[in-house]
């Protein structure tokens, strides 16, 4: 059964906060006029009850026609220094089972021929000593409203040639 954690997100265009749940205790700069930022904190569920102590923030950032998505992860066991996790966004929201959150987030803008890279967003993670992780990365494409709904940490990290990357671990709410 999985464990079930509180999740909050803030939803902020040019610096005012449109709408919010309790946010982040991280200090940061309000996002310029023309972009929009939504920054959730979780997990929403805990999959595997080793991973019961990792707290997750993710920040989504649309800067005109690009998404900036930055993954940050702290609490992972002592066990976990050194280790890669696949992570990536998820069309559906989170749920009771792994499985809920659904196929990896695919941009159907982007060229059917084009490496399996350039249509998702992964945000593999490597685990620093003290059990802390961040992952950011740019996709040139903006996400439409209810494509994708979660940011799913994995147990491996992500085969470039699959996008596979093990069981779900972690699952994260986000409004995109």
């Amino acid at each position: 059964m999985p464990l079930t954690v509180r999740a909050t997100a803030t939803l902020v265009t040019a610096g005012v906060a449109l709408a919010s749940l309790p946010a982040p205790a991280l200090a940061r700069s309000a996002p310029a006029q023309d972009e929009r930022q939504i920054i959730s904190v979780g997990p929403t569920n805990v999959y595997d009850p080793a991973y019961s102590g990792v707290r997750t923030e993710v920040i989504v950032t649309e800067q005109g026609h690009r998404t900036i998505v930055t993954l940050r992860a702290t609490g992972f066991p002592a066990k976990a220094a050194g280790h890669t996790f696949g992570a990536h966004v998820h069309r559906r929201v989170c749920g009771r089972n792994p499985a809920d959150s659904g196929d990896h987030y695919r941009d159907p803008k982007v060229a059917a021929k084009a490496p399996l890279r350039e249509k998702e967003i992964w945000l593999d993670l490597k685990v620093e000593r003290g059990g802390s992780a961040s992952a950011r990365t740019v996709h040139h494409g903006l996400i439409a409203d209810g494509a994708a709904g979660s940011v799913v940490i994995h147990a491996q990290p992500t085969n470039e040639r699959t996008g596979d990357a093990g069981a779900r671990l972690l699952c994260t709410n986000v409004p995109f």
